[in-house]
């Protein structure tokens, strides 16, 4: 099609509607369908972001309790109304998108405290699958099926997009596909941004192609097509006259829609530079601005709908830690020695900023409903509860989605779950399986069921782990 092709001559009402691909199908006016096959539009695109971050947290950093209210019973309270200051140290990075978090508090991970292994290796086996951990010899255990991104990527993912990306600064497995086996990570920037722009950056003196042109060209044929809209409505009656006006008011947000993604780039950007060396504290951190800035252009420029951020490699001098290794000597004690919960309590305070830049910069993209922001389900995850290896309280925070999920809240479930485990009994709430269903859900799979059916609890009764995870709309 060449430029000349879009000029807009006077249309008919069957052609106008044809040369936006809204045919009279597409249009869906009640009195030209057969009785009974009249369906909703489709929803908007759903996309899927996992940040996955290591330690478990500083639970007694992390936890709010607004009004003191208690430990033993569920409860939700709303965020909006808090002040900075009443939000956790850890979480207080996140204040400023209060209304758009869902802070659940009391999930367990059970199925990964069956197993008796490495509690590490239970915990990357099981948290995005819900599987028990299956132990390797000489090497990390790998899980019993797939992982809630592979699981929404086999939903969501068209034809020509990449089906997901798993981005690392350098940790284990997260990511697995359907038969336990873990999936490779992009650990290098410039290895992303050769996946995503294999033919490089485009030459900025190079003539508009004629897709350019027909994009240039979309708003003022919208602009046409909601004029004809206008002029027809008037001639209509009934359900078929409020239909075409509320088409018509549709074209008028696609407009403004399409004067937003204007100014989204999705031609390749510059690439990225090498950055500073490993020695500098700054290293981590500019990786994890170059991870996130290419994984928004590739949500925002539909390259793919799910992606996986591990986002690992913090050094004591990040965290104002003393000489000692922050895995063995303040993770393991961060619940009990004072300098170790403080510098453990530093180490998520910096994941929270992290999480915080994932969100400015989804919400800085225009969307669908709002922003991308709101049309992605973004979710900071762990692969352990705590440093020193617990399984309950499992730290999770959700934000986005507004389409899918009641944000700006709070949500607490009480221990009630006694799980039998190798290591010893371990209260938990509900099993996280079921947040794994409802995200699987949300997203668009028609599933009850990811990782384990069941759990043993103490007594040797089972626990669910099948259907939604209840409090979340």
């Amino acid at each position: 099609m060449t430029a000349s092709n879009l000029r807009a001559p006077r249309l008919r009402r069957r052609s106008f509607l044809g040369g936006l691909g809204l045919g009279l199908g597409a249009l869906c006016l009640p009195s030209l369908m057969p009785r009974g096959a009249r369906a909703e539009p489709p929803g908007p695109v759903k996309r899927l972001l996992m940040l996955m971050t290591e330690h478990g947290t500083v639970y007694q950093n992390w936890r709010m309790r607004p009004g003191n209210l208690p430990e033993d019973t569920d409860w939700e309270a709303p965020l909006g109304a808090l002040a900075e200051a009443e939000f956790s140290e850890i979480l207080r990075p996140l204040h400023g998108f209060r209304d758009r978090l869902l802070v659940l508090d009391g999930v367990g991970m059970a199925t990964g405290h069956m197993t008796g292994i490495n509690e590490h290796e239970e915990g990357h086996a099981t948290c995005l699958t819900g599987t028990l951990a299956q132990p390797v010899d000489g090497g990390v255990a790998l899980a019993g099926g797939p992982s809630i991104d592979q699981i929404v990527a086999g939903v969501v993912a068209e034809p020509g997009q990449i089906a997901s990306l798993q981005v690392s600064h350098g940790s284990w497995a997260y990511s697995f596909d359907a038969g336990g086996k873990a999936l490779p990570w992009i650990e290098d920037p410039w290895q992303l941004y050769s996946k995503l722009f294999p033919n490089g950056p485009v030459d900025p003196n190079e003539p508009p192609d004629d897709l350019k042109t027909i994009r240039n060209r979309q708003s003022s044929v919208v602009s046409l097509v909601r004029e004809q809209y206008h002029a027809l409505a008037p001639k209509m009656s009934g359900e078929d006259k409020l239909k075409v006006e509320q088409h018509r008011d549709l074209l008028h947000s696609l407009g403004q829609q399409l004067e937003n993604l204007a100014n989204i780039v999705c031609e390749a950007p510059a690439e990225p530079d090498g950055g500073p060396p490993w020695e500098d504290p700054q290293f981590y951190f500019h990786r994890a601005q170059v991870f996130t800035t290419l994984t928004t252009l590739a949500l925002s420029c539909d390259m793919t709908r799910v992606a996986v951020l591990a986002f690992s490699g913090l050094r004591n001098e990040h965290v104002s830690a003393p000489p000692g290794d922050l895995h063995n000597d303040y993770a393991h004690q961060a619940s009990s020695d004072p300098t170790a919960m403080q510098v453990m309590t530093n180490y998520h305070k910096i994941h929270a900023e992290d999480f915080k830049n994932i969100l400015a910069a989804l919400d800085a993209v225009p969307g669908d409903n709002g922003t991308l922001l709101d049309d992605t389900l973004v979710v900071w995850g762990n692969e352990l509860c705590t440093g020193e290896h617990s399984m309950n309280q499992w730290p999770i925070v959700m934000a986005g989605a507004t389409h899918h999920f009641k944000t700006g809240r709070y949500v607490r479930w009480a221990q009630k779950n006694i799980i039998k485990g190798t290591w010893g009994d371990e209260p938990q709430g509900p099993p996280h399986n079921r947040l794994l269903v409802s995200i699987a859900r949300a997203m668009g799979a028609d599933i009850d069921q990811v990782g384990e059916a069941s759990v043993t609890l103490k007594g040797d009764t089972q626990l669910p782990c099948t259907g939604e995870l209840d409090r979340l709309t």
